[in-house]
């Protein structure tokens, strides 16, 4: 009987037979990759920082650097925002209550907690169900 260890060796890669390395070396990776310069911004206060205007959303920027802006929108029940469409791609995820998001081939009702992919230049609408909070976060690309 031997006295090694017969945990797994994470100092090297585990190959596959077709060369790439496996799923558990990504994951080892990921614990070593990063930085431990940078920035984390907590956003709070979200939900009802603005009151929507009486006949349109309203809208307040949350976030804005050269990564990404995020806007959140105050809507009433029936406000609308007509067809539209972003410069860069974004992803909406709605906070409280629901909107009916049209897009080109099927309109899309978002509920808390839920979020809504859209590619740059996408046309789309949004007409609020419910008194809602959404947020609007556009990907800016990379300079």
């Amino acid at each position: 009987m031997s006295d090694e260890s017969t945990a797994p060796d994470h100092t090297a890669p585990d190959h596959n037979l077709s060369g790439r390395t496996s799923a558990r070396d990504d994951r080892d990776h990921g614990s070593r990759a990063g930085t431990t310069e940078g920035t984390a911004t907590h956003l709070t206060d979200i939900i009802g920082r603005a009151e929507p205007f009486e006949n349109r959303p309203r809208a307040s920027v949350v976030h804005d650097d050269e990564t990404a802006k995020i806007v959140a929108f105050e809507f009433a029940e029936g406000h609308e925002l007509g067809d539209h469409a972003a410069h860069h791609p974004i992803l909406v995820q709605v906070l409280r209550g629901r909107v009916a998001f049209g897009l080109p081939d099927r309109t899309v009702v978002l509920l808390p907690g839920e979020m809504l992919h859209l590619t740059a230049g996408l046309r789309h609408s949004v007409r609020a169900i419910d008194p809602t909070t959404l947020t609007v976060t556009m990907l800016l690309p990379r300079t």
